[in-house]
């Protein structure tokens, strides 16, 4: 089986702030197997500080063994990876704060929307023929996964979600005391979030340290993958990861989201214990966590990480 990549371009000057002229995704797919009508199309949103690269880290010794988007491809989805706005290839704001999560969620959703009109019409690729009644999943990572969160509860673009390395308590241990403040005050902390932003950022886009945090990577990973997920890194949007912080700060989306989901996260993953992620989401009737061993947040270069995305494929299949 081969899996081809095409790159988009999605048009959203009409939606987003000025700067934000467009987003820019990867499609993946199987160039040989006809497509069904039951094929998984699966929208990928990268964490805070990363690119959509995320999910395709490239290494020269073994093309693909670090690609989460690829693997999936394989097992039979078509997976679409995209850059949310101010980070790698999509448009940059002229204005950083602008970004808000409920701005980048809308602007996901409105390029998700667009990708998939082209999936049904057949304009992605010529060797990717028309998709009918697809089923459609949101999967992001950390901060990705919060996003994809908001964008469900706003737009209820997917059908499920597959969030990794993700819970809806935030990491109230890492907050200042002026941000402990808004714990559990959604509206308070929206109405403060460029400030808090500033004062902990000192700007709104700050470069991502993803790829070198000890707290976010478990042991040593080999060095090609770690050359790997360093040119992945990317500007952080900083009001949605100071919001992924903050317990309580998306309580209201969670609450509606009732499609199924799937919550993976690794066993030292800065989440803490899983067994309490399913109450993250009461209006679901359907929620699996999966634990993944010996792994740390960034699982996509864990020893193990096949095993992960082999139950993501699974679950997204079914």
């Amino acid at each position: 089986m081969t899996v081809t990549a095409t790159t988009l371009d999605v048009d959203v000057s009409d939606i987003a702030p000025s700067g934000v002229d467009r987003m820019v995704a990867d499609v993946f797919y199987e160039t040989v197997p006809a497509h069904s009508a039951s094929t998984p199309v699966v929208v990928c949103l990268p964490g805070g500080g990363m690119s959509r690269r995320y999910f395709d880290l490239h290494t020269a010794e073994a093309d693909g063994a670090y690609s989460m988007a690829r693997y999936l491809a394989a097992a039979g989805c078509v997976v679409v990876t995209v850059d949310p706005p101010g980070v790698g290839d999509s448009g940059r704001p002229v204005d950083g704060y602008t970004l808000t999560p409920h701005v980048v969620a809308d602007i996901c959703a409105a390029t998700a929307d667009a990708i998939l009109e082209r999936l049904t019409s057949g304009t992605i690729a010529t060797e990717l023929a028309p998709l009918a009644d697809f089923r459609t999943v949101g999967l992001g990572h950390s901060a990705g996964a919060l996003l994809t969160v908001v964008q469900q509860a706003r737009q209820r673009t997917y059908s499920a979600l597959v969030l990794l390395g993700f819970h809806g308590r935030g990491l109230v241990d890492y907050l200042t005391e002026h941000e402990r403040a808004y714990v559990d005050d959604p509206a308070g902390l929206r109405a403060s979030l460029v400030s808090l932003t500033e004062a902990r950022f000192g700007e709104p886009l700050p470069m991502g340290t993803n790829s070198r945090s000890a707290l976010l990577i478990r042991g040593e990973p080999p060095a090609v993958a770690m050359t790997a997920i360093r040119e992945a890194t990317a500007p952080l949007l900083g009001l949605v990861g100071l919001t992924s912080l903050v317990p309580g700060s998306v309580s209201e989306e969670l609450r509606v989201i009732d499609v199924p989901v799937f919550v993976g996260v690794g066993e030292y993953d800065i989440t803490g214990p899983a067994h309490g992620i399913p109450m993250d989401f009461p209006a679901s009737g359907d929620v699996t966590v999966f634990v993944l061993p010996d792994a740390g947040h960034n699982q996509n270069v864990a020893d193990n990480r096949a095993v992960l995305w082999q139950r993501v494929a699974r679950w997204v299949a079914r």
